[in-house]
Order: C-alpha cells, then sequence, then structure tokens
C-alpha cells in the first residue's frame, strides 16, 4: 500500500461520515416540520409550475446539510436542490434536503434526504435517509448498508410478469402525450402491478435493498438521482442510464445532468426481455 491510499481512505471514511451525519441533521429539520406542519412551515412556493413546489422546510434542511459538511469539510463544493452550486473544493456534494416534497407538503409519509458524495471525480458514498421510518441506505466502499447493517437482498423475480415496477411517470405539469399514454399501458399489461410512489430516491433505495426488483425514472435532476444509483451499485444491481435520444451513457458525477432516462434494477431481473428495454429505446414516458 502506498502512503498516499491510507490518507485517501481516511478521508472517503471522513466524508461517509459527514454525509451521514449531513442527511441525518437535514432529517431532523425535514421531520419536524412534517411533524408540526403548519402555514408557516409549508410555506409551499412553486418553482416550475403548480406541480413543482417547495416549502421552507426544503430550504431549511438544505442549510442544515450543508452547514453541516462545510464545518467538518470546508474545502467542498455542494449542488443543491434549492440553493445551487455553492463553495469550492475537490469534494463534490449533490443534495436533495426533502425528496418526495409534494408529498411531504400533502402530509404523505414518503420523502426522504439524498446525498451523493464525490472526490476528485469520483464517486465516494451516497445516502438516503427516511426519516420517518429512520431509515438510513448507505453506499460506502462497494458496500450497501442498511441503518448500519449489510443488506442481503433476494430476487423478487426475473420477469415482468413476476415483480412490480417503480416510476412516477407519467408525470405531473402537462397531458400526457399519447405516445407516453401507450407506454404507460405497456407496463400496465407487462408488470404485475405498477407503483407511482413520489420520490425517485427512494424508489432507487427500494430496489437497492431489495424491496423491489425494478424502477424506471424519466423526470429528474442529478439530486434524485445521485445517491440512489450508487446505492444500486452498491448492491450489485443493473443501472441503465441513457441520454435524450435513448443513448446508453454511464452515470458519472460528470454526466449525470445527461441522464434523462433511468432503469435500475435488481442483479438477476431479466431487463433484456423487459418491455423496459423498449420504453427506454423510444417512448417520451
Amino acid at each position: 500500500m502506498t502512503l498516499n491510499q491510507p490518507l485517501t481512505t481516511d478521508l472517503h471514511d471522513m466524508i461517509a461520515t459527514v454525509a451521514c451525519e449531513a442527511a441525518l441533521a437535514a432529517g431532523i429539520v425535514a421531520h419536524r416540520g412534517f411533524v408540526n406542519a403548519s402555514p408557516e412551515t409549508l410555506q409551499t412556493q412553486q418553482k416550475a409550475g403548480f406541480f413543482d413546489i417547495v416549502t421552507a422546510s426544503d430550504k431549511a434542511a438544505e442549510r442544515a446539510a450543508c452547514d453541516t459538511i462545510w464545518s467538518r469539510l470546508p474545502a467542498s463544493r455542494i449542488l443543491g436542490e434549492e440553493g445551487g452550486w455553492q463553495g469550492e473544493g475537490e469534494t463534490t456534494w449533490i443534495i436533495d434536503p426533502i425528496d418526495g416534497t409534494s408529498n411531504f407538503a400533502s402530509g404523505l409519509p414518503f420523502f426522504c434526504v439524498s446525498i451523493a458524495a464525490y472526490h476528485a471525480g469520483k464517486a465516494v458514498c451516497g445516502v438516503v435517509y427516511d426519516p420517518v421510518r429512520e431509515e438510513l441506505f448507505m453506499a460506502a466502499h462497494g458496500r450497501l448498508t442498511l441503518n448500519g447493517e449489510p443488506t442481503k437482498p433476494f430476487l423478487r423475480g426475473r420477469t415482468d410478469r413476476e415483480v412490480e415496477v417503480l416510476t412516477n411517470a407519467p408525470y405531473e405539469g402537462e397531458r400526457p402525450s399519447r405516445a407516453a399514454q401507450e407506454a404507460h399501458a405497456d407496463l400496465v399489461n407487462a408488470f404485475r402491478a405498477v407503483r407511482r410512489l413520489g420520490s425517485c430516491a427512494l424508489h432507487l433505495a427500494y430496489v437497492a435493498v431489495g424491496r423491489v426488483a425494478v424502477c424506471y425514472e424519466s423526470k429528474f435532476n442529478a439530486w434524485d438521482i445521485a445517491a440512489g444509483i450508487q446505492l444500486v451499485e452498491a448492491a450489485g444491481g443493473q443501472v441503465v442510464a441513457a441520454d435524450a435520444e435513448g443513448r446508453r451513457i454511464e452515470p458519472h458525477e460528470d454526466a449525470l445532468a445527461s441522464v434523462k432516462r433511468l432503469v435500475v434494477a435488481q442483479a438477476g431481473f431479466d431487463y433484456q426481455s423487459s418491455c423496459l428495454s423498449a420504453v427506454m429505446a423510444g417512448s417520451t414516458l
């Protein structure tokens, strides 16, 4: 082992520790805002439209995560859903303080904090924290853990007919096109069930730990998928990412913004025979 290797390992350990601390700090704020919901804590504002909102708790949770990170690792730059790019340094953080804000604002207990960390361009860790269920999903050092314990997922099924698919499609904001409606109909026809739960990051986390076999998404930002992709990869699952034209790409840090369609699945799921392979290649769903 060279001198640089233990130093790098120590830094990665520190980054992973801080990622957990930041997720928990943001989760405390989000949970408090959810339990003690009021017009003041919600203060809902529209971003891209009535279907895309932000609350006072989103902003407060992001501040809590950023403050935690900068207090421990000042040489960090952060991309937050609410604050955009801030700070400088070789360690990059991508944060969604409340993924599932519509659920949060509506009183539905299905939302999470999502934090991914990279150093010198390489993925270090991904954390998805559900403050309602107190579940912390984490990928670090190539391992997936849930509340600190290694996970042992079993294969839910190999084919569409045997499993449920998680997807938030079709998406709010406009009437789905005929092509999107037909693509959704294909999912309904092919899978045992189609579930639309409202949090992309939790969808990916659930695939990673084996609660569901497969997930498809096509309307998201980097902060929705960055941590979840690391979780699925740490579990040995499949990650199929494509750009807007359907071309396969590797979802590294610099390429996350180019990912427009995403399938994640358990390792043994037969993606090539799934209707999702056709959806990924040509649908607007």
